[in-house]
């Protein structure tokens, strides 16, 4: 199994973790901070472990621009595409963060592509510091054309 192959099954397999923990919660759960919900589970400090680990992994083998657009791209709309619950969602926006060398790997034209796309999904409004950090990476290598 690739790298491609690799995250999205991480990303499978946590979606699907988070949405159990919601369906399955007790009345309850999580309010006040009496007793732990479905967002205090660990499940979510081990996929950003676990991402952190793979795109390390990834990395280290420089690969092909295209391809890591392509897996970018999944990454940066997958809290779009996965918005509830929430105890998932703001991870899957936190991860964002974890993408840096992922980005100096990309050709100028594929960080252009990229930027453009993250603009748009991501409005000036709804980002968080990383988020800013990621987008004045993407133009600094855009601007390398």
């Amino acid at each position: 199994m690739g790298f491609p192959e690799r995250i999205r099954a991480l990303y499978t397999s946590y979606i699907e973790k988070a949405e159990d923990l919601e369906r399955n919660r007790k009345f309850g759960d999580g309010l006040f901070g009496l007793r732990p919900g479905p967002a205090d589970d660990p499940c979510h400090e081990r996929f950003r472990e676990n991402l952190a680990e793979l795109l390390k992994e990834y990395t280290d083998t420089t690969p092909d621009s295209a391809e890591v657009r392509q897996i970018l791209e999944e990454i940066y709309l997958a809290p779009k595409n996965h918005p509830e619950p929430l105890s998932s969602y703001w991870m899957l926006v936190a991860v964002h963060g974890l993408t840096d060398e992922a980005i100096g790997l990309l050709s100028p034209q594929d960080a252009a592509a990229l930027m453009t796309l993250y603009e748009k999904t991501w409005p000036r409004r709804n980002r968080f510091p990383a988020q800013t950090r990621i987008l004045k990476l993407m133009k600094q290598i855009s601007r390398q054309a």
